[in-house]
Protein backbone atom coordinates (compact mmCIF):
# COMPACT_ATOMS: atom_id res chain seq x y z
CA UNK A 1 0.00 0.00 0.00
CA UNK A 2 1.07 3.50 -0.92
CA UNK A 3 1.86 6.48 1.30
CA UNK A 4 -1.47 8.25 -0.44
CA UNK A 5 -3.68 5.20 0.06
CA UNK A 6 -2.60 5.18 3.70
CA UNK A 7 -3.06 8.55 4.72
CA UNK A 8 -6.79 8.59 2.61
CA UNK A 9 -7.54 5.69 4.68
CA UNK A 10 -6.26 7.78 7.66
CA UNK A 11 -8.93 10.68 6.91
CA UNK A 12 -11.52 8.21 6.14
CA UNK A 13 -11.23 6.71 10.08
CA UNK A 14 -10.48 9.91 11.49
CA UNK A 15 -13.43 11.68 9.52
CA UNK A 16 -15.85 8.85 10.87
CA UNK A 17 -14.55 8.87 14.73
CA UNK A 18 -14.93 12.85 14.72
CA UNK A 19 -18.43 12.45 13.45
CA UNK A 20 -19.74 11.79 16.86
CA UNK A 21 -21.35 13.69 19.20
CA UNK A 22 -21.64 12.92 22.49
CA UNK A 23 -25.11 13.62 24.44
CA UNK A 24 -25.56 14.17 28.11
CA UNK A 25 -27.68 10.79 29.19
CA UNK A 26 -28.86 12.33 32.41
CA UNK A 27 -28.34 15.77 34.17
CA UNK A 28 -27.12 14.72 37.21
CA UNK A 29 -26.43 17.84 39.11
CA UNK A 30 -27.17 21.51 37.75
CA UNK A 31 -24.16 23.32 39.00
CA UNK A 32 -21.29 23.09 41.32
CA UNK A 33 -19.02 26.21 42.58
CA UNK A 34 -16.42 26.67 44.98
CA UNK A 35 -14.81 29.77 46.05
CA UNK A 36 -11.71 30.38 48.46
CA UNK A 37 -10.93 33.63 49.86
CA UNK A 38 -8.08 34.31 52.14
CA UNK A 39 -7.94 36.89 54.49
CA UNK A 40 -4.29 37.75 56.28
CA UNK A 41 -6.08 38.95 59.04
CA UNK A 42 -8.32 36.27 60.07
CA UNK A 43 -7.58 33.45 57.95
CA UNK A 44 -8.91 30.95 54.64
CA UNK A 45 -12.84 30.39 54.30
CA UNK A 46 -13.56 27.93 51.66
CA UNK A 47 -17.24 27.36 50.46
CA UNK A 48 -18.76 24.94 48.24
CA UNK A 49 -22.84 24.43 46.62
CA UNK A 50 -23.78 21.73 44.65
CA UNK A 51 -27.51 22.11 43.29
CA UNK A 52 -29.39 18.94 41.65
CA UNK A 53 -31.79 19.04 39.27
CA UNK A 54 -34.45 18.46 41.84
CA UNK A 55 -33.70 21.69 43.58
CA UNK A 56 -31.95 19.75 46.77
CA UNK A 57 -28.74 21.75 47.41
CA UNK A 58 -25.59 20.91 49.74
CA UNK A 59 -23.50 23.97 51.00
CA UNK A 60 -20.45 23.20 52.87
CA UNK A 61 -18.17 26.19 54.68
CA UNK A 62 -14.69 25.50 56.28
CA UNK A 63 -12.80 28.26 58.24
CA UNK A 64 -9.51 28.17 59.35
CA UNK A 65 -7.73 30.97 61.31
CA UNK A 66 -4.23 31.92 60.77
CA UNK A 67 -3.19 30.45 63.89
CA UNK A 68 -3.90 26.92 61.88
CA UNK A 69 -4.86 24.21 63.43
CA UNK A 70 -7.90 22.34 62.36
CA UNK A 71 -10.39 23.50 60.10
CA UNK A 72 -14.07 24.27 61.46
CA UNK A 73 -16.31 22.55 58.60
CA UNK A 74 -20.20 23.04 58.45
CA UNK A 75 -22.84 20.97 56.10
CA UNK A 76 -25.66 22.12 55.33
CA UNK A 77 -28.18 20.47 53.10
CA UNK A 78 -31.48 22.14 52.02
CA UNK A 79 -33.99 22.07 48.69
CA UNK A 80 -34.83 26.10 46.89
CA UNK A 81 -37.45 26.89 46.69
CA UNK A 82 -38.55 26.63 43.11
CA UNK A 83 -38.40 30.59 42.00
CA UNK A 84 -34.57 30.15 42.61
CA UNK A 85 -33.83 26.82 41.02
CA UNK A 86 -35.44 28.70 38.08
CA UNK A 87 -33.43 31.79 38.32
CA UNK A 88 -30.32 29.75 38.81
CA UNK A 89 -31.02 27.77 35.49
CA UNK A 90 -32.08 30.90 33.84
CA UNK A 91 -28.33 32.59 34.73
CA UNK A 92 -26.62 29.52 33.14
CA UNK A 93 -28.74 29.35 30.41
CA UNK A 94 -27.56 32.96 29.54
CA UNK A 95 -25.45 32.82 26.24
CA UNK A 96 -23.04 34.97 27.75
CA UNK A 97 -22.46 32.67 30.97
CA UNK A 98 -22.39 29.85 28.20
CA UNK A 99 -19.83 32.05 26.25
CA UNK A 100 -17.01 32.21 29.39
CA UNK A 101 -14.00 30.56 28.63
CA UNK A 102 -11.17 30.50 31.10
CA UNK A 103 -7.91 28.18 30.88
CA UNK A 104 -7.71 26.01 33.79
CA UNK A 105 -5.61 27.16 36.92
CA UNK A 106 -1.77 26.53 36.83
CA UNK A 107 -1.37 26.16 40.73
CA UNK A 108 1.61 28.06 42.41
CA UNK A 109 1.36 31.33 44.32
CA UNK A 110 -1.73 33.64 43.74
CA UNK A 111 -2.20 36.95 44.40
CA UNK A 112 -5.37 38.33 46.44
CA UNK A 113 -6.58 35.05 46.40
CA UNK A 114 -10.03 35.22 45.76
CA UNK A 115 -10.91 31.64 43.80
CA UNK A 116 -13.90 31.37 42.00
CA UNK A 117 -14.66 27.60 40.31
CA UNK A 118 -18.01 26.95 38.61
CA UNK A 119 -19.01 23.43 36.57
CA UNK A 120 -22.17 23.14 34.45
CA UNK A 121 -22.60 19.54 32.81
CA UNK A 122 -24.11 20.87 29.14
CA UNK A 123 -25.82 18.59 26.85
CA UNK A 124 -22.39 18.24 25.02
CA UNK A 125 -19.34 19.19 27.37
CA UNK A 126 -18.35 20.23 30.97
CA UNK A 127 -18.37 24.17 31.17
CA UNK A 128 -15.66 24.26 33.67
CA UNK A 129 -14.88 28.29 34.47
CA UNK A 130 -11.55 29.02 36.77
CA UNK A 131 -10.43 32.47 38.48
CA UNK A 132 -8.09 32.79 40.48
CA UNK A 133 -8.59 36.34 42.11
CA UNK A 134 -11.36 39.31 41.64
CA UNK A 135 -9.13 40.77 39.23
CA UNK A 136 -9.33 37.78 37.01
CA UNK A 137 -12.88 37.65 36.97
CA UNK A 138 -13.41 41.22 36.13
CA UNK A 139 -13.63 40.77 32.12
CA UNK A 140 -17.10 38.94 33.34
CA UNK A 141 -18.26 40.91 36.29
CA UNK A 142 -21.33 41.80 34.41
CA UNK A 143 -22.12 38.13 33.76
CA UNK A 144 -21.37 36.97 36.98
CA UNK A 145 -23.06 39.59 38.53
CA UNK A 146 -26.48 37.71 38.57
CA UNK A 147 -24.94 34.23 39.48
CA UNK A 148 -22.77 35.22 42.36
CA UNK A 149 -25.70 37.09 44.15
CA UNK A 150 -28.02 33.86 43.44
CA UNK A 151 -25.01 31.86 45.58
CA UNK A 152 -24.81 34.52 48.01
CA UNK A 153 -28.38 34.71 48.83
CA UNK A 154 -28.39 31.08 48.97
CA UNK A 155 -25.47 31.37 51.28
CA UNK A 156 -27.49 33.13 53.97
CA UNK A 157 -30.44 31.42 54.16
CA UNK A 158 -31.13 30.03 57.42
CA UNK A 159 -30.42 26.40 57.10
CA UNK A 160 -29.57 24.05 60.58
CA UNK A 161 -26.16 22.62 60.03
CA UNK A 162 -26.36 18.81 59.25
CA UNK A 163 -24.67 17.59 62.06
CA UNK A 164 -24.83 13.93 60.85
CA UNK A 165 -23.15 14.69 57.08
CA UNK A 166 -19.70 14.53 56.59
CA UNK A 167 -17.49 16.76 54.15
CA UNK A 168 -17.02 15.90 50.54
CA UNK A 169 -16.16 19.30 49.25
CA UNK A 170 -19.71 18.96 47.35
CA UNK A 171 -18.45 15.72 45.10
CA UNK A 172 -20.59 15.83 42.31
CA UNK A 173 -22.07 12.77 40.96
CA UNK A 174 -20.45 11.32 38.45
CA UNK A 175 -21.65 13.05 34.58
CA UNK A 176 -22.28 9.97 31.73
CA UNK A 177 -22.48 10.78 28.19
CA UNK A 178 -23.25 8.68 25.00
CA UNK A 179 -21.63 8.96 21.94
CA UNK A 180 -23.89 8.89 19.12
CA UNK A 181 -23.43 9.19 15.32
CA UNK A 182 -24.25 12.34 13.70
CA UNK A 183 -27.19 11.70 11.69
CA UNK A 184 -26.69 11.98 7.98
CA UNK A 185 -22.60 11.05 8.84
CA UNK A 186 -22.58 7.29 8.72
CA UNK A 187 -22.77 4.62 5.39
CA UNK A 188 -26.92 4.92 5.59
CA UNK A 189 -27.86 8.10 5.44
CA UNK A 190 -27.66 8.61 1.49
Amino acid sequence: MNWAKLAFAWILLFAAGSATAQTLVERAFVMRTESTSFDSMAGMKHTCVLVYPDGRYRYERSFQGIQGGAPEIKVYIDTLPDADLKALQSILDDSSFQAIKTAPLHGGIVNDMDTLFVTIPREHAVQSISFENAAARKPFDKTLKPFQSLIKNLEKRKVPVAKEEKSNNCETPRIMYRTMGVPGSGPDSN
